[in-house]
């Protein structure tokens, strides 16, 4: 049941952009930047070429600013969730940075917020940031982080790359914090094939990832005048200000971008009627979906599904049987993005062997016992019902 996610009139605006010669990043790339800006509430977002390059181009802003102190410093430690993605783990390790790691909630994937007080309490730690992951779509109790920041004085970070369009008390996921990073992969809310960006309400950091994107360069600064004009020993065209990589994002990638903002709420919509059929679908068996506190009122959307959770409560021998039943009827499934990241062969290598995969409890529960399955808003009428009823089928019937 997988799809591109690009529909006709996306791939028309592609090939006016191809037509035009103009394939490098430019006035399209500006304008869905304009436009997701406005969408999300916040006053920046700059666009890269994925989600994880938006991890990368946040921690390497946060650590060598042009303008003032560094935020952090090498060495600094940072809270991350024990169930994560690769490329939201190995910026904070390749940056020098080390990552510290928290259990999740059962409820919803996320990072535990109470359990965080409590390691942040331990004296033994320097932890000065926390980057928490919104799970699948579901939006973490952003107040309670922002309260747990300003106690303890954290960078306050998050990785918003599978909830775009969540949304609490009227502010989007990823709206909070310093900086928010976003993916629009082909499977996600919306797609610019592969693509992402970060989200900031400052203009000093939005400057420094422009330049960071584009190996450090002045040209796409909203303050380039102030460092191609003040400096002579430099061509004024050719003028770098920060550290950086080639992270841009094309032109046909911000065309694709902007069709597809108009759209987004109704693709959201589309994937939150999909998960209502499956839990319905669910209701009186020994499955259920995993969603958390996901309730609406007029100024809550507090889960956007990204993907949907099943927790099967029979054991991980159980879990694994009804993920095959599943996988013979068609329904592609996969673990809860890496599972218990900790048990991962990469991470034995490189973190910290205090961390051992078994001491985190709801991690590895997780992993053990649930699986997740796509509910993307392309899905025909005839693949909804042929999802609902083969889940019907193997959750009451077997």
């Amino acid at each position: 049941m997988a799809s591109s996610g690009l529909r006709q009139k996306d791939i028309e605006r592609l090939n006016e952009v191809l037509a035009s010669g103009n394939v490098t990043m430019g006035e399209q790339v500006r304008q869905f930047e304009t436009k997701m800006a406005g969408y999300l509430g916040i006053d920046q977002f700059v666009m890269l070429n994925s989600g994880s390059s938006a991890n990368l181009a946040i921690f390497e802003a946060l650590l060598r600013p042009t303008n003032g102190k560094a935020i952090l410093k090498v060495g600094d430690e940072v809270l991350v969730p024990a169930i994560a993605w690769p490329t939201t783990i190995w910026p904070i390790i390749q940056l020098g940075l080390k990552p510290i790691f928290c259990d999740v909630n059962r409820d919803n994937y996320g990072l535990d917020i109470g359990l965080a007080r409590s390691i942040l309490t331990d004296s033994q730690h320097n932890i000065r940031a926390i980057f928490p992951i919104h799970p699948l779509g579901y939006m973490l109790e952003s107040q309670e982080i922002h309260a747990l920041c300003k106690d303890f004085e954290l960078v306050e970070l998050y990785d918003t790359c599978e909830a775009l369009g969540a949304f609490r008390d009227g502010a989007h996921a990823g709206s909070s914090g310093i900086a928010s990073s976003y993916s629009f992969y082909f499977s996600h809310h919306l797609t610019t094939m592969e693509g992402g960006g970060v989200a900031t309400n400052s203009s000093d950091l939005a400057n420094d990832l422009r330049s960071i994107r584009s190996h450090g360069w002045s040209r796409d600064r909203s303050d380039a005048a102030k460092w191609n004009y003040g400096n002579s020993s430099t061509d004024q065209k050719f003028t770098f200000v920060s550290t950086g990589f080639n992270l841009r994002p094309m032109e046909i990638q911000g065309a694709v971008g902007l069709s597809q903002l108009t759209d987004l709420d109704s693709f959201i919509e589309r994937r939150r009627f999909i998960a209502s059929k499956v839990k319905d679908a669910l209701k009186g068996s020994a499955l259920s979906i995993i969603e958390g506190d996901a309730s609406d009122t007029l100024y809550a959307r507090q889960h956007s599904r990204m993907l949907i959770g099943i927790l099967d409560s029979r054991g991980k021998e159980r879990k694994e049987k009804t993920r095959a039943a599943f996988e013979a009827m068609g329904i592609e499934t996969r673990p809860p993005l890496t599972g218990n990241f900790l048990a991962q062969p990469a991470a034995k290598q490189v973190i910290d062997s205090r961390f051992n995969a078994r001491n985190f409890k709801n991690a590895q529960y997780l992993t053990d016992n649930s699986f997740l399955i796509g509910c993307h808003h392309e899905y025909t009428e005839s693949q909804i019902e042929y999802l609902t009823e083969s889940i019907y089928q193997l959750a009451h019937i077997g």
